[in-house]
């Protein structure tokens, strides 16, 4: 079984690069959760979260959402190579249970990758 990692340079950190997506991005919707992306020039995916207090007041509920969409990226990073995504926590997303969380950030990724395919093609 190989070990799937989500190294640093597989992370959007700076301003910079936060910056360059919300200019121009495409955007793809899910109820708790919204996804903006813009094709890269690397063999690789690279994430970035923006978990707001306004979405969830208390950090560890905040940590919550962050460690559950990395743990789902990370397990499909393979099949959203190429991009840059931003994925956005919306109101009542810390209402969620684990579950629920997961079956919707995966609904976003199927959905990310449907639309990228479409608007590339």
């Amino acid at each position: 079984m190989s070990l799937i990692c989500f190294p640093r340079n597989h992370r959007l950190i700076t301003k910079a690069e936060f910056k360059n997506i919300f200019d121009k991005s495409h955007k793809v919707n899910q109820r708790y959760l919204l996804a903006l992306f813009k094709p890269n020039q690397k063999p690789y995916a690279r994430l970035g979260l923006v978990i707001g207090k306004k979405v969830a007041n208390s950090a560890v509920a905040r940590n919550r959402i962050k460690r559950v969409i990395r743990e789902s990226f990370r397990l499909t990073q393979d099949k959203l190579s190429g991009l840059d995504i931003i994925v956005i926590g919306r109101h009542q997303c810390d209402t969620l249970n684990k579950m629920e969380l997961r079956k919707g950030i995966d609904r976003l990724w199927e959905n990310l990758q449907t639309f990228y395919r479409t608007c590339s093609s």
